[in-house]
């Protein structure tokens, strides 16, 4: 379907009262993205294509991949978004990455589990399926920001993407002084 067919489609639902265009509660106060957001804004599939590469990297430092470990963001007006980390912005490059020869540690702030915003999951790709189940385990038993002391045994950082990145990343002293230090590399 085309954005324009959607959005009359839209306006015909909604004149309907079928309430497309209002965020749903999925929980007590706890809120995702209206159906018509869900509709046009999130994809059952990724673009992913396996790349050959002539040279993969052979080394051993991983990538150190800092995720958000928060799921619920309050907005002003009191309400809870449902977030975390975007799954095509984590999952996707991360895949590439793995094509590339790389490996991956997971740190989140706290050490808790790394959530995905399930809402925003491509539910009918077997490449992202399949990798989050090869990851699990790391997403489930993250490291904890504080207790990577250095970036010797890394050879880069990885950020995903994700409203839940805007959360308690930005203001996680430990995580500002491995950014500064990889800056200095």
């Amino acid at each position: 379907m085309n954005f324009k067919d959607a959005m009359y489609l839209a306006i015909y639902l909604t004149k309907l009262h079928m309430n497309w265009f209002n965020s749903q509660e999925i929980e007590d106060n706890v809120y995702i993205p209206s159906k018509f957001t869900l509709m046009v804004g999130t994809e059952k599939m990724t673009d992913y294509k396996k790349q050959e590469y002539k040279d993969t990297y052979k080394g051993t430092k991983k990538i150190l991949v800092f995720a958000a470990d928060e799921a619920n963001m309050t907005m002003a007006n009191g309400k809870i978004f449902s977030t975390g980390n975007h799954p095509i912005e984590t999952l996707l490059p991360m895949i590439h990455m793995r094509d590339a020869g790389f490996t991956f540690d997971i740190a989140t702030v706290s050490g808790r589990p790394v959530p995905l915003e399930m809402w925003a999951y491509p539910t009918e790709d077997k490449n992202i399926r399949n990798f989050h189940n090869e990851i699990r385990d790391e997403l489930e038993n993250p490291k904890m920001i504080k207790d990577i002391k250095n970036l010797d045994n890394y050879v880069g950082i990885f950020i995903p993407g994700g409203h839940g990145a805007m959360m308690n990343l930005p203001t996680s002293v430990e995580l500002g002084k491995l950014l500064h230090e990889a800056h200095e590399k």
